[in-house]
């Protein structure tokens, strides 16, 4: 057997319905929206953290106004 008949051998394409394809072609369609995907999620955890930061900045109570509260009446 011949180097070139050992590697047809190995190769085996996936069946699909009306074609096949090759692991290597599967590979490289789906490497694309795996990337694109890592990045989406990559700059929607950073837009949740900015909007807790937001929150936290708006829910501080320094910058909320002094209550007055009324005096305790004392009894006799």
């Amino acid at each position: 057997m011949t180097f070139e008949n050992q590697g047809k051998k190995q190769q085996q394409d996936i069946d699909l319905f009306f074609f096949s394809l090759s692991p290597q072609v599967l590979l490289q369609i789906g490497t694309g929206p795996v990337l694109l995907a890592m990045l989406g999620l990559r700059a929607y955890s950073e837009l949740i953290e900015s909007v807790g930061q937001s929150a936290e900045e708006i829910l501080r109570g320094d910058r909320l106004p002094i209550l007055p509260f009324p005096e305790p009446q004392k009894t006799p």
